[in-house]
Parts: C-alpha cells; sequence; structure tokens
C-alpha cells in the first residue's frame, strides 16, 4: 500500500517531465514560425479598404470586428492543425527514435506518458495562444483609440455635443478587446484540449500519422455539427426520428464531444456575455472527456506491441 501511495505522488513529476521533453521536441518542430504568417496576417489588415460608405459612427466598430474576426479565425484554424498534426507525430515518431523504448523501460506508467505528451501539446498551445491574444490585444488598443480620436473629431466637426458622443464611444469600447472576448479564447483552448486527448487516443490503435489526422479531423468536424448531421437525417427519412436514431445520436454525443460548445467566438461577438460559471461547466466537461480519452489511451497502450 505504501508502494502504490509513493508511485502515486511521484505521478505529477512524472507527467512533467515527460510534458517538459515533449514541449522541446515540438519547439524543435520551428512550430513557432506559425506566429510569422499570424503577425503579416495582422500587418495587412492596416491596409485593407475598410467599410468607408458607412457612417463615422458605425465605422470603426466594423474595423474593430474585423480585426477580432481576422485573429479568433486564425487562432481556431492554428489551434485545430496544431492539435491534430502535432498530437498525430508524438508517439509514432517516439517510436521511430527508440525514444519510446527507452521510456517505457524505466518505471513510467502508461498513464503518465499519455498525460505527460498531451499536457506538453497544450503547452505550446498555450504559449503560442497568448503570444496571438497579446498581438490581437496590442493592435485592437492602438486600433481603438485612433479611432475614439477620428470619431470625436469628427462629431465635433457635425456640430455634436461632447455630451452627446458618449454612447458612440462606448460602441467602439465594446467592439474592441472585451472580458467575453478573453473568455472565448479560453473556451477555445479547452475544446482544443479535449481534441488534443481525443487524438491520442486515436494514435494509440491506428496504423501511422496520416490515419491519425483524418480520424481527428473526422471527429472534431462530426463533433462540431454533429446536431446539424442528425437533424438533416430525421428530415432526409420518411419515419423522422426513430428510436434507433435517438440511441445511436446518445451514443455519439458520448463517444464524440460537441465541440461547437467550445466555439463562442460568435456568441462573444454578437454581444452575448459569456459567465465564468459557463467557462466553469465547460471546463468540468472538458476535463471529464481528457481523462477518459487518456484511461481509455492508456488501457489501449498497454495491450499493444511494438
Amino acid at each position: 500500500m505504501a508502494a502504490i501511495l509513493r508511485s502515486l505522488a511521484q505521478t505529477p513529476a512524472r507527467i512533467l517531465a515527460v510534458a517538459g521533453v515533449t514541449f522541446t521536441q515540438l519547439v524543435r518542430m520551428r512550430l513557432f514560425l506559425v506566429l510569422a504568417v499570424f503577425g503579416l496576417s495582422f500587418l495587412a489588415l492596416q491596409f485593407l479598404p475598410y467599410q468607408g460608405q458607412l457612417g463615422v459612427e458605425f465605422r470603426g466598430v466594423q474595423q474593430l470586428q474585423l480585426i477580432k474576426d481576422v485573429a479568433m479565425g486564425c487562432m481556431q484554424l492554428f489551434g485545430l492543425i496544431f492539435c491534430v498534426g502535432a498530437t498525430a507525430l508524438l508517439i509514432p515518431r517516439d517510436t521511430e527514435d527508440r525514444i519510446l523504448y527507452t521510456i517505457l523501460c524505466k518505471p513510467v506508467p502508461r498513464f503518465d506518458y499519455l498525460a505527460g505528451k498531451a499536457l506538453g501539446v497544450l503547452g505550446l498551445l498555450l504559449a503560442m495562444l497568448l503570444l496571438m491574444d497579446a498581438l490581437m490585444s496590442a493592435l485592437l488598443w492602438l486600433r481603438e483609440g485612433s479611432l475614439v480620436a477620428e470619431l470625436q473629431a469628427a462629431l465635433e466637426h457635425q456640430g455634436i455635443a461632447a455630451s452627446e458622443m458618449s454612447p458612440y464611444i462606448e460602441q467602439i469600447h465594446a467592439a474592441g478587446n472585451t472580458a467575453d472576448t478573453q473568455r472565448a479564447i479560453l473556451a477555445m483552448l479547452l475544446g482544443y484540449g479535449v481534441l488534443t486527448t481525443l487524438t491520442l487516443l486515436f494514435s494509440c490503435f491506428t496504423s501511422g500519422t496520416i490515419v491519425s489526422m483524418i480520424f481527428g479531423l473526422g471527429a472534431y468536424f462530426v463533433g462540431m455539427f454533429q446536431g446539424q448531421l442528425f437533424t438533416a437525417i430525421a428530415v432526409g427519412s420518411q419515419e423522422g426520428t426513430t428510436p434507433l436514431m435517438q440511441h445511436a445520436q446518445q451514443v455519439v454525443s458520448i463517444l464524440l464531444p460537441d465541440f461547437s460548445l467550445f466555439s463562442l467566438t460568435d456568441t462573444a461577438a454578437s454581444g452575448t456575455p459569456l459567465s465564468w460559471g459557463m467557462l466553469a461547466t465547460l471546463a468540468l466537461i472538458a476535463a471529464a472527456y481528457m481523462l477518459m480519452h487518456l484511461l481509455i489511451s492508456a488501457w489501449i497502450f498497454a495491450h499493444k506491441e511494438f
């Protein structure tokens, strides 16, 4: 009993050690070059012809919304490609470099190894999302300040008193970098945490990197649009929604997470408030799925021959 407790007490250290090696391994793949593309796309925003046909009181809102839409879209696309691609590469590369055999010869449980791999991917993803978020926030802050100054000058030219400018200025501030925008990015990270462990699960029983990536991307899109998928099947079926279809939908929803729950960028952009309670619920859902994926992966990994 004491040996089991000592082993459990050492689990966090083992997971962090594997995560550190994984983080370094991914950094050496030069994935940070994506940030250069992200930065160049932001610079291009400065030269786009913004909505000149709009009134001065609405033009700034549209500019800020465009910047946020492009930034969040880049974050979503990068997160999807990174989670699936990087995770699918981990186990095959460790096997090819003989690192896997060295690790498994040591007293490292399969769960600790897999959890460390997932944590390493999420650590680098978090670092890169933070850098992207900082770049987006800086650009929004600079653009917001210049837009407020331009708006005040234009409204003064139209003879509008300073006391009447507040509603228009508040619209610009509301379209900028708000707390709801940051909560939407955090929800995005939770969703990609689930996708990382799910792709890791697929890589434990598939035969190669490409197959794992196909499974991961397929699971993401099915999970993202599973509600619309079953609705379309029910509409196309002459019998409508049958009990068998309801059971199938329940099984799919259990095995494949509803990734649309973690996609709150449109919700934040529409002005709908995102509470911390909602994020706490999403965090619990994400933690449950990630733990389930890791436990299944560890069981498959323990019975797999390398």
